[in-house]
């Protein structure tokens, strides 16, 4: 977590469904991160594909193909899509585009720290690396630590610090879309704002609702939208 702050505040926008959900079953769900949006989530650039193919020595006999480090690359990134990936961004405050982007009309901003995140997972099967998004695109010549936390330019504005869930124990080939992680949501959870496209007396409901239930701190977005 090299140039990150432990303490600073991070957010994660949801449908409030979701949200529910995790209070409800004290379990966080992490994703593969191949069922991100940005498909070179997955996969390369074609960009840089094109750049790193295998090489074709060709014997004297015509019988030996020698594949390239930069190929050995490509796989190794194709095959980081299985990854246990959260996603939070760094964003103060509310951000008018990650409630339209990222929750239906029934949504929420969960707010926390870097530090409460951690150490609500109440597993100890996991090691978690955290690390700032750079937006400069994957390269050919990248390193593939690197690769991890970087992005095209044109999700910059997400702001986004990652965090990646790395099994002790040999991984369950199984997975499909990722993991439920037990969690202490009292310690996950700062605060929770409430979307500003819920109407203003159905918000002042869940509110009190929410907040007395679950013990968390909820308040109404401060975003005055027209409904």
């Amino acid at each position: 977590m090299e140039g990150v702050d432990i303490y600073s505040e991070i957010s994660q926008y949801m449908d409030l469904d979701y949200f529910l959900c995790l209070l409800d079953s004290r379990k966080y769900f992490v994703k593969q991160k191949k069922n991100f949006p940005d498909k070179h989530e997955s996969s390369m650039p074609l960009k840089a594909m094109f750049k790193m193919q295998p090489v074709n020595t060709g014997s004297n006999k015509g019988e030996s193909t020698v594949i390239n480090d930069s190929f050995a690359r490509i796989l190794r990134f194709r095959e980081s899509g299985t990854m246990l990936t959260a996603c939070w961004t760094e964003h103060k405050g509310e951000n008018a585009l990650m409630w339209k982007s990222f929750t239906s009309k029934l949504g929420i901003c969960m707010k926390s720290s870097i530090n409460n995140f951690i150490a609500s997972f109440e597993t100890d099967d996991y090691d978690i690396c955290c690390g700032r998004m750079s937006y400069i695109g994957i390269k050919s010549d990248q390193d593939f630590e690197d690769s991890l936390f970087t992005k095209d330019k044109a999700f910059e504005a997400e702001r986004e610090i990652r965090f990646y869930f790395t099994p002790k124990k040999n991984p369950d080939s199984s997975i499909q879309e990722g993991v439920h992680l037990p969690i202490s949501p009292e310690v996950m959870v700062n605060e929770a704002i409430l979307s500003p496209y819920i109407n203003i007396k159905a918000r002042n409901v869940l509110m009190q609702l929410i907040s007395e239930r679950y013990n968390i701190n909820v308040t109404t977005s401060k975003i005055e939208i027209k409904l």
